[in-house]
């Protein structure tokens, strides 16, 4: 014969959550805080320090690319002629032979007496033209069209 049990009884179990005190910059000793700051800091060196280092290769070759691309291109020197009553002066240029002005350089003070065009196309030749502005940024005097004679390498 089997031997009949009672029902066991169920109590709801209460969790006890244990907590462990954390550690804040307020509870440290100051030296432990110095050394911590001491710590962070060499490590932001060392980060900086190597993307610096790692970049170098590739800053020196954008200078040595500028270097390159100078070679590439010519500059001109342009006088501005003295316009009684000139606020400012436009320069407009283009290559040679054709009917219009594909470039600028706007607003020149009227203090300038010369203007130097950069970037100029190697083995081209420019025609240019001053335009002078007067007091209400219209354009009332307008210089002959001319080559570009002294082109010069950059």
């Amino acid at each position: 014969m089997k031997k009949k049990t009672a029902p066991k009884k169920t109590t709801a179990k209460k969790t006890v959550k244990r907590t462990i005190p954390h550690s804040s910059s307020r509870n440290l000793e100051p030296s432990l805080y110095i050394r911590r700051i001491v710590i962070i800091s060499a490590c932001l060196v060392l980060v900086v320090a190597g993307v610096v280092g790692l970049n170098r290769h590739s800053l020196t070759g954008e200078v040595a690319g500028a270097q390159i691309m100078n070679g590439l291109f010519d500059q001109a020197t342009v006088s501005l002629p003295p316009v009684p009553n000139a606020a400012a002066y436009n320069i407009y240029y283009g290559q040679e032979g054709t009917d219009t002005f594909t470039n600028a350089v706007r607003d020149i003070p009227p203090n300038i007496s010369q203007y130097t065009l950069s970037y100029l196309k190697k083995g081209v030749k420019y025609d240019y033209r001053v335009a002078a502005l007067d007091q209400n940024d219209k354009e009332f005097y307008f210089s002959p069209t001319e080559p570009l004679t002294n082109l010069q390498g950059m």
